[in-house]
């Protein structure tokens, strides 16, 4: 009989990634604000290297950048970084949404609905943070491509997830709380209704406001 597996201990590099990466993706470090060395490590009493670990991961993640001679700063997304996503949202979410549709015989499983209906309330509620918001539409759009059941789709969705977060906090101002509620759980009752195009026109349209912005 095999020895048990025992979790691996987070680290400080761990801890400091999950509390930057967090602190980023609640938008309490808005795109486009610096990363500072020195201040960031004496805010978290850490090593300069243990810091710059951190960052590296979360480029990798690509919501944080590092330019030489310039130091790191939270990525603000680029058209030219909006359309990649949302390209590879088409063909990832798309596909999924077919499978996902085709495998429930036209519906989707209750667990999208219930992701619908928990970003619906999260909008309607007392004064939600636009972090909380970009999670829960991140999963939302996740759910869908969990329902296809392809493991290797699902991962190359979950990879992008922190860009789409970013994709959230940078949308303009006319992106209501109520619309985002009103358009998602529209969005499902369509993917049923209609089928899986029914995204192309739903991703196109946030694409051109956050690219017009």
């Amino acid at each position: 009989m095999s020895a048990p597996r025992r979790a691996r201990a987070l680290t400080t590099v761990d801890a400091l990634t999950e509390t930057l990466r967090r602190r980023i993706l609640d938008g309490d470090l808005q795109p486009g604000t610096p990363l500072r060395e020195e201040a960031l490590s004496g805010e978290y009493d850490v090593a300069r290297h243990s810091l710059r670990s951190a960052l590296r991961t979360l480029q990798g993640e690509g919501i944080v950048q590092i330019e030489p001679n310039r130091g790191a700063r939270v990525k603000s997304l680029s058209p030219e970084d909006v359309r990649g996503l949302s390209d590879l949202r088409m063909a990832l979410e798309l596909e999924g949404a077919r499978m996902a549709l085709e495998r429930g015989g036209g519906s989707l499983p209750a667990s999208v609905h219930r992701r619908a209906e928990r970003l619906a309330e999260l909008c309607r509620g007392n004064r939600p943070s636009w972090g909380a918001v970009a999670e829960a539409h991140e999963a939302l759009h996740h759910e869908i491509v969990l329902a296809a059941d392809s493991p290797r789709l699902a991962s190359a969705h979950e990879q992008a997830g922190a860009e789409l977060r970013l994709f959230v906090l940078q949308l303009p101002p006319s992106w209501t709380l109520e619309r985002i509620a009103d358009d998602h759980l529209e969005l499902v009752r369509r993917l049923e209704q209609v089928g899986a195009e029914v995204l192309r026109p739903h991703i196109a349209e946030s694409t051109r406001a956050l690219l017009s912005a």
